[in-house]
């Protein structure tokens, strides 16, 4: 098992003797482990809830989620009761050299935004800051400027990137919280830590004005638009648009609109 082609993971890697499996319905954490099944192919499927060119998503016939990626050498199948605490990682290690093998390959993020869905939580399409203990956040779809803005504004003393492509966003004890992502191409832009969030923006490079305060429900209009949500778990979306609606109440939201070479993070911590 190898994390070589991900080099952003292992800022995230925790010590085998630090994870254990969990009791059934008290924890929070999600245990996956990987399991030989020679000559294994597919769970008892029953419903296909989400399928895309690249990952399906099966419900089996106890109610299990079971993921899996078609056109993966050596395909694989990662099953999931139904309280999304305990799993595994089917895979016939006979059928194929592993060498180098990494066995949640592109699908990690998947099974997170599906995990973080039960508690109402989700990842943003979106770069982060810390600064001074707090994160701001700059939403935008690609080619907003979120990743360069960023880089430019990491130069700074004091400036930490916490993801500039992905962050996750999660309500935990009574305040809002963004997290760093292992899902970058380069480990000076990721961070594994999380910090309260003191702002939101969402990036317009047609804005006139630099800065613009914009309401609680414009700005979560934006945050839907850019998270990555599993709408067909229908009996999750209700937490998230509970969790929405506390964002709209409690986080500043702001348009911005930068330019490379000026002073943008004077704009960001005055805002």
């Amino acid at each position: 098992m190898s994390l070589a082609s991900f080099p952003c993971h292992y800022k995230f890697l925790l010590s085998h003797n630090l994870v254990s499996r969990p009791s059934k319905g008290n924890n929070t954490r999600l245990v996956l482990q990987l399991v030989d099944r020679p000559g294994y192919d597919t769970p008892e499927k029953k419903e296909l809830l989400c399928a895309n060119g690249i990952w399906q998503l099966w419900l089996d016939k106890v109610g299990n989620k079971c993921f899996t990626q078609p056109k993966q050498v050596p395909r694989r199948w990662v099953v999931i009761d139904p309280e999304f605490q305990t799993g595994e990682i089917l895979v016939d290690k006979s059928s194929q050299n592993l060498q180098g093998f990494h066995p949640l390959e592109y699908i990690d993020i998947v099974i997170f935004s599906n995990w973080l869905t039960k508690y109402g939580d989700l990842i943003l399409h979106a770069s982060g800051i810390s600064l001074d203990g707090a994160g701001y956040c700059f939403i935008g779809h690609s080619g907003a400027g979120k990743s360069t803005l960023v880089g430019d504004i990491a130069k700074e003393p004091g400036v930490n990137i916490l993801g500039e492509d992905q962050v996750i966003l999660r309500y935990q004890n009574d305040q809002f919280m963004i997290y760093g992502t292992p899902w970058h191409e380069s480990s000076d832009r990721c961070l594994n830590i999380g910090v309260p969030v003191k702002k939101i923006f969402i990036l317009d490079r047609s804005a006139k004005e630099v800065l613009k305060p914009i309401s609680g429900f414009d700005g979560v209009v934006h945050v839907m638009q850019t998270a990555f949500i599993p709408l067909y778990l229908h009996g999750e979306i209700r937490k998230v648009l509970n969790k929405q609606s506390l964002a709209a109440e409690q986080i500043p939201f702001f348009s911005l609109s930068y330019t490379r070479g000026s002073d943008i993070l004077g704009v960001i911590k005055n805002a």
